[in-house]
């Protein structure tokens, strides 16, 4: 039952003995040059695909580190603005009741936020300052403001600091501040 094809071709007469040698002896030929080509004399364009394929490893693993860096720049820059209105919508000072305005420059232009009388006083020492954030000005302690300028150093501050004018103060000492003026 189970002859094989060349047995059954050499039965029937098609193929004689002679014939059916040789074909197995190219076969067998065949079998040992895929070999041969295999294992024994190195192919010198393997050599090359094998670099190729290093080399596409290495750009690919420089591509993941900047996309990885580029993301983590990311959530830290997401984190810091979260962290800023966090700052914001805790230390913020209201100004619903305010009906006295303070004015402040900004781009060379001069703003206004209106403000407490209290805020006002507050303001010109430098216990509170301005924060712009989206466009929207915030009235906060002056201590807050240096955590906030840490995690968005672009912030617009308005802040009054005592610039040291001691010798404007000594020139118009003579002349005083009347109480009833207003600012």
């Amino acid at each position: 039952m189970s002859n094989s094809l060349r047995d059954q071709l050499l039965q029937t007469g098609l193929v004689d003995e002679k014939k059916a040698r040789n074909a197995d002896k190219e076969k067998r030929s065949q079998r040992k040059k895929r070999k041969g080509g295999r294992k024994g004399e190195p192919d010198p364009e393997a050599a090359q695909r094998q670099q190729e394929v290093v080399q596409a490893r290495r750009e690919k693993a420089e591509r993941d580190r900047e996309l990885n860096r580029r993301n983590e720049q990311s959530k830290q820059k997401k984190s810091a603005a979260a962290q800023v209105e966090d700052l914001l919508r805790e230390h913020a000072v209201s100004t619903r009741e305010g009906t006295i305005p303070f004015h402040f420059t900004k781009d060379g232009k001069v703003r206004k936020i209106e403000v407490t009388r209290d805020q006002q006083g507050k303001l010109s020492t430098g216990a509170l300052a301005i924060v712009e954030r989206k466009g929207r000005f915030h009235v906060v302690p002056a201590e807050v403001v240096p955590r906030l300028q840490e995690r968005e150093p672009s912030l617009f501050v308005a802040l009054v600091t005592d610039a040291g004018d001691d010798e404007d103060d000594d020139l118009y000492k003579e002349f005083p501040i009347p109480d009833d003026l207003d600012w």
